[in-house]
């Protein structure tokens, strides 16, 4: 299984989560495109992060229709409407998992800005 939806494709609450992720750990004075590109690479690795979290979580067949949703590029009220159908308790697990990972990030050692 993969996760690299496309920009269109994309959740655009948690892009404004990741956002301000890096607001938060920046400061508000930082400059646009940094921000753009943190917050982009923060959406990826919190992509990862949850499929490496909820693979376990699917029988085989579940997995193939995963992977053809985001080979299709479906849009993402389809691809949670799927995974709210195979996984329970799915949006408890997803919040933890972001306030985890809000922690992870604010917690590393800033090496760029």
């Amino acid at each position: 299984m993969n996760f690299s939806p496309s920009p269109e494709v994309r959740d655009q609450n948690v892009l404004s989560f990741m956002m301000q992720l890096v607001q938060e750990k920046y400061g508000d004075d930082i400059e646009i495109n940094f921000l753009n590109e943190e917050a982009d690479k923060l959406y990826n690795i919190f992509g990862e992060k949850l499929v490496s979290y909820f693979e376990p979580q699917l029988s085989e067949e579940d997995k193939k229709r995963f992977d053809e949703f985001i080979r299709q590029n479906k849009a993402q009220d389809e691809l949670m409407k799927f995974l709210l159908a195979v996984i329970p308790d799915l949006e408890a697990q997803i919040m933890q998992i972001l306030i985890n990972f809000r922690e992870e990030y604010l917690n590393e050692k800033s090496n760029s800005k």
